[in-house]
């Protein structure tokens, strides 16, 4: 039975593992809305290869870590550099780059560059804000980079007071391939920290997808830690009876917050090179595509194509995985459909609305023109709470709660949308599924993610006790509900 109290008071309706029955309703992905460019990266040190982001609030303001890499003599050439930058932004909206001071680029010392390695390639640098209680100011701030190429395959880690002075700790005990954004967090409802990467295995051939070219997998694992020293054996995540071989390039975990939930938006990778008939209809930006197709670079740079899912979890380890995109590179242009697209930042920011007296909502992160010519940070937006919902169409549906219980608040509020005629309407219920007198809401409309559930009874009457909600909806979405 779940207990909403004081480290827990909100339920996601992201799944169904609250619904003891229902009738009528189904669960509803819903897909992010593109909002425009929040940061260009065009700057000499950023070059066309900017992506693995990273973003948390520190307290004062949001902070935007990107990956700056390109080719000064065009793709492909060994001409390459790599940084790792920082950007901030007080409203999640518009950013801008701190004058650092810190490193030198061709020159010059001012630049927003927090990191440049010189003895082996930056494929990735993820920095995380240490929320353990029990950490050192002193290294408040964590890095990991992954050293991928032959013959090392280790995770090095970076400690920081004040997320731009770094120093290298010791590579990790931890085990894995290390090429992608590679994501370690204290997580409070484990007391440990938690650390996502990358693993390859072979393909199931019963569950390969028939149009994929590769044979072998990656995939996504996990490690713990108590002190950042002695690590877990790395296991790969497990997603119950979805079999199916997807190839996850990042993995983009999270704890989300007030929640017991996990949220992850994994880049989905797929080598197209079975299907080469429809490349002559996509775009070839800088001519990258027709080289991998003559041989003259990698070829999957040229036939691998990329788009986003989601996956939510109750404990960081199983996993519900849907098969369906919640990002896809969109309508054809000149800049997408190539190897690249949907690489989102890991976190996200919660902004005001963009039209006056709305709600907030939260904002996305995803990278558009990466590996071909000056890119940028494109923020996407979703409803707070929004990206699952329980919805039922018109007539109506009903679902009923598992017990649960609840202490130290005196009101309930529902995150859900109506239509015109539609309707929300909550009884609360004792165990046995009997109403309680006073407790039915009438029939609610409106669209906010914050409306407050009125009773004739006070809810306070009920705190500790085993109860029951019954919710019918009809041409409504709810997405989330929260104790105050």
């Amino acid at each position: 039975m779940k207990h909403y109290g004081t480290t827990l008071k909100k339920e996601l309706f992201w799944d169904m593992s609250i619904a003891e029955h229902t009738d009528g309703m189904r669960l509803l992905m819903h897909r992010p809305v593109r909002k425009g460019t929040a940061l260009t990266c065009d700057m000499p040190w950023e070059g066309e290869l900017c992506n693995y982001a990273k973003i948390f609030h520190d307290g004062e303001k949001y902070r935007f870590y990107y990956r700056g890499s390109g080719y000064t003599d065009g793709f492909g050439s060994a001409n390459h550099h790599s940084v790792w930058c920082v950007a901030y932004s007080y409203d999640g909206k518009s950013f801008f780059r701190p004058d650092l001071g810190i490193f030198e680029y061709e020159g010059s010392t001012h630049n927003n560059i927090v990191m440049k390695i010189d003895t082996f390639h930056l494929d990735n640098f993820s920095i995380t804000y240490d929320a353990n209680p029990a950490c050192p100011a002193r290294e408040r701030y964590k890095a990991f980079t992954g050293e991928w190429c032959p013959p090392n395959h280790r995770l090095h880690y970076y400690v920081s007071a004040d997320g731009l002075h770094f120093e290298e700790v010791a590579p990790l005990t931890t085990t894995g391939n290390f090429d992608s954004l590679n994501l370690c967090f204290w997580d409070s409802r484990k007391s440990c920290y938690s650390l996502y990467l990358r693993g390859l295995h072979d393909a199931d051939p019963a569950w390969k997808i028939p149009h994929e070219k590769e044979t072998w997998v990656r995939d996504v694992r996990v490690s713990y830690s108590a002190d950042m020293k002695e690590w877990t054996t790395p296991k790969p995540l497990d997603y119950g009876e979805d079999k199916v071989e997807f190839q996850l390039y990042t993995n983009n975990v999270m704890a989300y917050p007030e929640t017991d939930l996990y949220l992850a938006m994994p880049t989905r990778y797929i080598d197209r090179a079975l299907d080469l008939h429809n490349f002559a209809y996509l775009a070839d930006h800088a001519g990258t595509r027709c080289k991998a197709l003559d041989g003259m670079v990698e070829q999957r740079l040229g036939t691998a194509i990329t788009d986003t899912l989601l996956m939510t979890s109750l404990d960081g380890e199983h996993f519900r995985r849907s098969r369906e995109a919640f990002y896809t590179p969109g309508p054809q242009s000149p800049d997408n459909w190539n190897y690249g697209d949907g690489f989102f930042a890991a976190g996200m920011a919660e902004s005001p609305s963009d039209f006056a007296g709305e709600d907030s909502e939260l904002s996305l992160y995803v990278c558009k023109s990466p590996k071909y010519k000056e890119a940028s940070f494109e923020r996407y937006t979703i409803r707070k709470d929004g990206f699952f919902s329980f919805r039922a169409d018109y007539p109506e549906g009903v679902m009923v709660t598992k017990p649960f219980t609840f202490t130290d608040f005196s009101s309930l509020h529902f995150n859900f949308a109506t239509s015109a005629v539609g309707y929300l309407r909550v009884e609360i219920l004792d165990e046995d599924n009997t109403p309680l007198a006073g407790y039915d809401s009438g029939r609610l409309f409106g669209d906010s993610t914050d409306r407050p559930c009125n009773f004739a009874e006070p809810l306070a009457a009920l705190a500790g006790k085993p109860i029951r909600l019954r919710i019918t909806l009809c041409d409504a979405d709810v997405y989330s509900f929260f104790f105050a």
